[in-house]
């Protein structure tokens, strides 16, 4: 039987300015997810929030392998961990 490990990834949303409408950067977005992918992460959906948008991925467990304790806790990954261009803003993975 296929076991399943999750994790949660947010980019947050970016601002223009003090008033400034905000956005997502496709850039950051982008790196991030071909990050986690090269991890072994796929992408199952994606959820718009207040704070940005919230990623939902999956990674297949190795048989008899149980959850990994390091994932089980949130964590704050900043953007300068990303090996990409290195001009990220910050991201949660919980």
């Amino acid at each position: 039987m296929v076991q399943w490990q999750y994790k949660t990834l947010l980019v947050e949303f970016q601002k223009d300015g003090l008033l400034g409408e905000k956005y997502i950067d496709e850039d950051e977005t982008e790196a991030v997810l071909n990050e986690e992918g090269r991890r072994g992460w796929e992408l199952v959906t994606a959820s718009l929030t207040p704070e940005g948008m919230m990623f939902f991925c999956k990674k297949e467990l190795p048989p008899g392998q149980e959850t990994e304790a390091a994932e089980d806790e949130a964590e704050t990954v900043e953007a300068e961990e990303v090996p990409d261009d290195g001009t990220l803003g910050s991201i949660r993975i919980f």
